[in-house]
């Protein structure tokens, strides 16, 4: 009865908002991207023009030398119905085409095939199994579903073979992972998948992701079966957790509507309390818009990076300092994370204009323990072209809040650093490596590349 009341609230909520949905976007998907599975990458040029990755094949919208961010969207209910995918063609404007201009590759992560399911726990389910209830069938578009089960891996395993082929011989200096409501645990199981074959020696460190953006995510009630009968959001929390401790990745996470929450899902406000937490309140929705409301995580985000950083203020006092956002720096996004503070917007809220968003600071725990020594140490610190080590640190006090590290190289072309501290060797020359807390501890390491 539960897993009913979960379906329809949240299938009518859709059903109300696909006109919406179906205005923002300007691509005519023809009748081929539903009679076959398509799932895949797709790279965004300008004017909101996607090109589908192809292995083996030059991209046309990829370069790989330069920063990438890949979105995953949602649960997407019938939409064979009206041919959509979702693009970045946002409050009448093509919002990619901003990063774009900044130098950054832009790409969709499209399983819309696999979750355009009736019940929402059955697209769930298929992230993390291709046992689950419907297994890994896809919907056709005359509204059949393939039901010939030669797919025998998950949808996040299918988004993770995808990015290790698109991402081959990657040399850029940022990696962003984005996802919106169910595509958030897609996000999340992707970047733990990451990390776990970047631990195995199967691909290289630079693949990390750098900052991992969660966009009113969704996570369902209840313990599933397929995961021993612990719920959604306790396996995600537990492995954001790990991927902040041990590969010093930052999480910025927003919340914009009522569909997550209460009887449609789980708050998660564990994980909500690990992450750079802002409560947006787009009011420019009324209380019954709340679909709308819940892509507004995905419209502000992506339209965001064309203007300033919102505004912080703290007893309705600007502070001086800003809020998160897609254009704030990773460095601010890794200061904000942790249970001692989330932001609720305060201004801005009337608009889809992020120009003018102001955000207040919200006190949640006045325990705050700062870094107060930082040690840095490495096997060796005479490294060869494509050789990698590993820079350990030793953060003091042992309880301190916020242990993230921020990495840099005073010279890229010697040496490069990833996010979790490991040093590339490019060419022969010294370089610095600098690691800096939230707390501004900094601290650096020499390396030298010869061959």
């Amino acid at each position: 009865m539960k897993k009913l009341m979960i379906s329809i609230t949240l299938f009518f909520a859709l059903i109300l908002g696909l006109t919406f949905s179906v205005q923002a976007s300007e691509i005519n998907w023809d009748i081929s991207h539903w009679n076959n599975l398509d799932s895949s990458i797709y790279w965004y040029e300008l004017n909101n023009k996607p090109y589908k990755f192809v292995p083996g094949e030059a991209n046309p919208a990829f370069d790989p030398s330069k920063p990438t961010i890949i979105y995953i969207h949602g649960w997407q209910p019938e939409y064979y119905l009206i041919r959509h995918r979702e693009s970045f063609y946002i409050y009448g404007k093509d919002t990619a085409d901003d990063w774009i201009k900044k130098g950054w590759n832009v790409g969709v992560f499209y399983w819309n095939q696999f979750s355009d399911e009736a019940s929402v726990l059955d697209a769930e389910a298929k992230i993390w199994t291709p046992n689950g209830p419907q297994k890994m069938r896809w919907r056709k578009g005359n509204g059949s579903y393939d039901t010939s089960n030669n797919i025998n891996v998950s949808a996040s395993q299918l988004l993770y073979q995808q990015y290790i082929q698109a991402m081959q011989g990657y040399k850029g200096n940022e990696i962003r992972i984005a996802g919106h409501s169910l595509g958030s645990q897609m996000a999340i199981l992707l970047t733990k998948q990451i990390s776990d074959n970047v631990d195995s020696g199967n691909i290289p460190h630079e693949l990390l992701p750098k900052r991992v953006s969660l966009l009113d995510p969704y996570f369902s009630n209840l313990g599933k079966y397929y995961l021993n009968f612990k719920w959604t959001g306790e396996v995600c929390r537990g492995y954001v957790q790990n991927l902040i401790n041990t590969k010093n990745i930052p999480f910025e996470l927003y919340t914009s509507s009522d569909l997550t929450k209460g009887i449609a899902g789980d708050d998660n406000i564990g994980l909500q309390r690990m992450c750079a937490t802002s409560y947006m309140k787009p009011t420019f929705y009324n209380d019954v818009q709340q679909i709308e409301r819940h892509y507004a995580a995905k419209y502000n985000y992506f339209s965001s990076f064309a203007t300033n950083s919102p505004l912080e203020y703290f007893n309705n006092n600007p502070t001086g300092n800003i809020a998160a956002s897609a254009s704030t720096p990773t460095s601010r996004i890794a200061e904000m994370m942790g249970p001692n503070y989330h932001w609720v917007q305060i201004g801005g809220n009337a608009t889809t204009d992020t120009s003018d968003d102001i955000y207040q600071k919200q006190v949640d725990n006045t325990n705050y323990f700062p870094v107060n020594d930082l040690s840095l140490s490495a096997d060796k610190t005479s490294i060869k072209p494509g050789e990698y080590e590993a820079i350990k640190s030793d953060i003091a006090p042992e309880n301190a809040t916020n242990k993230i590290l921020m990495w840099k190289s005073s010279n890229d072309s010697v040496a490069e650093v990833c996010v979790d501290g490991t040093v590339k060797g490019i060419n022969s020359g010294h370089a610095t490596i600098t690691a800096t807390t939230t707390d501004n501890i900094t601290k650096t390491i020499d390396i030298t590349v010869s061959k």
